[in-house]
């Protein structure tokens, strides 16, 4: 299974983007911000090519998708959460997004889950996390003032 992560809206708080499932739009998601996260020291993670599988966390107490090999990051998930607050280095997914927030997390994951879990049993989750072309316009730190 492919999972396509894009990077849409960057703010001085958070990322929001879209996950996309082999193709399909699935639902939308926050990550830290890459300069300024609410943690410090747990920035997003790099773009880039990544397995995932699906084990339980120790820290949330449910099975949730893993990223592996994330260089010098460890235990990045992605789960139930709706602000910048909820992650450090995660992603956390909805089904829409607002100013550094997402919507009906555990719905979202559900049905995320529902569909990894559902994946031919054996076969390779990839995502691949991708950043917005250079100059476009949502590569931009949007200040608080431009997003009220």
């Amino acid at each position: 299974m492919k999972v396509d992560i894009y990077r849409k809206l960057e703010t001085s708080q958070a990322i929001i983007g879209e996950f996309w499932l082999n193709g399909v739009k699935e639902c939308v998601y926050l990550e830290p911000a890459r300069f300024t996260p609410f943690y410090s020291g747990h920035p997003c993670i790099h773009a880039g090519v990544y397995r995932v599988v699906l084990t339980m966390s120790p820290h949330l107490g449910y099975v949730c998708p893993e990223v592996l090999n994330v260089p010098g990051r460890t235990a990045i998930r992605w789960h139930i959460g709706n602000f910048p607050e909820d992650v450090l280095g995660c992603c956390v997914v909805g089904t829409a997004a607002g100013k550094n927030c997402v919507t009906h997390s555990k719905i979202a994951f559900d049905a995320l889950m529902k569909k990894l879990m559902a994946n031919e049993e054996g076969k390779e989750i990839l995502a691949e996390y991708h950043d917005p072309a250079r100059g476009a316009v949502s590569t931009r730190v949007l200040s608080e003032v431009e997003l009220a």
